[in-house]
């Protein structure tokens, strides 16, 4: 999996039937990590999913709370980067500071 993915496509390929997509789907959380800014969610999320899949039961109320908390987490660290400040522009930069010369 070399893209990132999304909320959606991480909920089926945890209930998929074939085994190799619930482990490229872990996969993924996992590599979201490697892009993660370290926070409290982000340290949950590695503990997750250090612990690896549990049994794959898709009716069980427990393997689906389960895919429901690894969406959680990917939710939840997505929405942490979308409040990150987004930096300013360097030409914007550049014009501020021109302009304060030009006032000194």
């Amino acid at each position: 999996m070399g893209q990132k993915t999304t909320a959606q496509a991480l909920r089926a390929q945890l209930m998929a039937p074939q085994a190799i997509e619930r482990v490229h789907a872990l996969h993924a959380l996992e590599l979201e990590l490697g892009d993660a800014p370290t926070n409290p969610v982000a340290t949950e999320l590695e503990a997750f999913t250090a612990r690896g899949i549990p049994y794959y039961a898709p009716d069980s109320p427990d393997y689906r709370e389960w895919v429901a908390k690894a969406v959680g987490y990917w939710e939840q660290l997505h929405a942490a980067d979308a409040h990150a400040p987004v930096p300013r522009m360097t030409a914007h930069n550049a014009r501020a500071v021109k302009r304060q010369k030009q006032v000194s």
